[in-house]
């Protein structure tokens, strides 16, 4: 499967750690771009690329990580994040 998530800043994806990701799902069909909350470990190591799935990392200002990630959702956290409308998403989902 290949996912796609927007981060604040590319550097907060780190080798090897787990972190919690909007990930939207870029499979084909009617759940494309259906988007949900993970925990997820990344790695771009050759075993992570060729056994994991795929993420597609982007900044908040839409620049695209050219080299892809190797991503495994540890745990779903649900459809949507807790918190304030309209407020600081990346502060909601760093306390999940």
């Amino acid at each position: 499967m290949e996912y796609l998530a927007h981060l604040k800043r590319l550097a907060d994806l780190e080798e090897g750690k787990e972190v919690v990701l909007t990930i939207r799902d870029l499979s084909p069909g009617r759940n494309k771009y259906l988007a949900r909350v993970a925990r997820v470990k990344v790695s771009r190591t050759p075993e992570a690329l060729a056994r994991w799935d795929t993420l597609w990392a982007h900044s908040a200002v839409g620049f695209k990580d050219p080299r892809p990630w190797g991503v495994k959702i540890v745990e779903e956290l649900g459809l949507t994040v807790p918190g304030q409308p309209y407020s600081d998403i990346y502060r909601s989902l760093a306390k999940m």
